[in-house]
């Protein structure tokens, strides 16, 4: 906890580093309020705030700044408890730590710390020439020593508590000295460091989220990685977009050839393949097989023969024969792919060959069984 002068704050820089610091405010310019409010407290109202306690400040409401503590009920009607101070002020007190290198954890006004009083009652301190002073639970004040006594008089106090020695008991007061708890002011207001919950790191004096140190050492490898993969998503992506095309567009001629091999038929996409092996069964020993059997011994021995290709095909299917008519590199060429379809049995009878410029154009009439 620190309250001391501004130009002091320097030796503190070294004793604050990795410790919590509370700032003790003095209660002189501090003004604590309950604040009556017509329906329970909400964002609307907080909003609203500074234009109901307007006409309770000796400052421009604009130039104050407003700490809120918490809602509470005042005769079960609902109030909020807030703290005032001159805003120019406490951003001044929070310039100097920052300067200092000191991090403000809470900021509290002293008396606020003090033991809790009853009804006409009052505890008291004494902190160099002044008495800090509480009164009930919510009401505070730092008096000069010389108007102590007309301060307690015109606060109606009947008996005061007091944590420090005093040399003149006034007339018409109860003096109890608390001597077993006599201790230094700053001592005894860490004890009732629980008591509230007001700080005035709110709103602009907010203490900000502080990263942790692991984030500090890795972030910067962190951040590289995040790129990275990002960068791999988007590429595998855009990879999984162009399959997914490429599927659909096989998908498509898949259907298309299986529209033009068997007309009329109703094609289902998922189930082609399905469809595809039906039709085969359907048909198998039927003429259809006979030409789907040697189309497929053609597609093999084509293959097999390069600068061989074929311009038309014509199906037999009284003779089941396969006329084909080609283009090929030269007469040898022909002659492979005669010596390929018998080779898997079938009867081969080749037409005229003729030279057309680089190539020879000729026919294979090829048999089934």
């Amino acid at each position: 906890m620190v309250r001391l002068a501004q130009g002091k704050l320097s030796v503190l820089e070294e004793k604050a580093a990795d410790r919590e610091v509370i700032v003790l405010l003095p209660s002189d310019q501090v003004s604590l309020k309950t604040v009556m409010l017509p329906t329970k407290w909400g964002r609307k109202l907080e909003q609203a705030l500074p234009y109901l306690i307007e006409e309770q400040l000796a400052q421009d409401v604009d130039s104050m700044f407003i700490a809120i503590e918490q809602p509470t009920m005042v005769d079960e009607k609902h109030a909020i408890r807030i703290a005032c101070c001159d805003k120019t002020w406490l951003s001044n007190w929070y310039s100097r730590f920052h300067e200092a290198g000191i991090e403000i954890h809470r900021m509290v006004p002293d008396a606020l710390l003090l033991p809790n009083a009853q009804d006409g009652e009052a505890s008291m301190i004494r902190l160099g020439e002044q008495w800090l002073v509480k009164q009930g639970d919510w009401q505070v004040a730092a008096v000069e020593s010389s108007w102590l006594e007309t301060y307690l008089h015109a606060a109606k106090v009947s008996i005061v508590n007091h944590f420090s020695p005093i040399e003149h008991a006034f007339a018409g007061i109860q003096w109890n000295a608390q001597e077993a708890e006599y201790d230094l002011p700053l001592a005894v207001c860490a004890k009732h460091l629980t008591l509230h919950k007001l700080t005035f790191n709110q709103g602009a004096f907010a203490q900000k989220k502080k990263q942790p140190q692991w984030w500090a050492d890795w972030r910067s490898g962190l951040i590289a990685a995040s790129v990275a993969l990002v960068a791999f998503i988007g590429v595998k992506t855009v990879q999984l977009i162009h399959l997914n095309n490429e599927v659909a567009n096989l998908k498509a001629e898949a259907v298309a050839a299986y529209q033009e091999a068997f007309p009329g038929k109703v094609v289902r996409p998922q189930l082609l393949r399905t469809q595809l092996r039906s039709a085969l069964a359907q048909l198998d020993g039927g003429p259809e097989t006979s030409f789907l059997k040697l189309t497929e011994q053609m597609v093999t021995v084509l293959s097999e023969v390069k600068q061989f290709s074929v311009e038309t095909i014509r199906f037999d299917q009284r003779r089941n024969e396969l006329r084909i008519r080609a283009r090929g590199k030269d007469f040898q060429s022909f002659g492979q792919v005669k010596a390929l379809f018998e080779q898997q049995g079938l009867s081969v009878d080749q037409g005229s060959l003729n030279n057309d410029g680089d190539f020879v154009v000729g026919e294979l009439r090829v048999k089934g069984a």
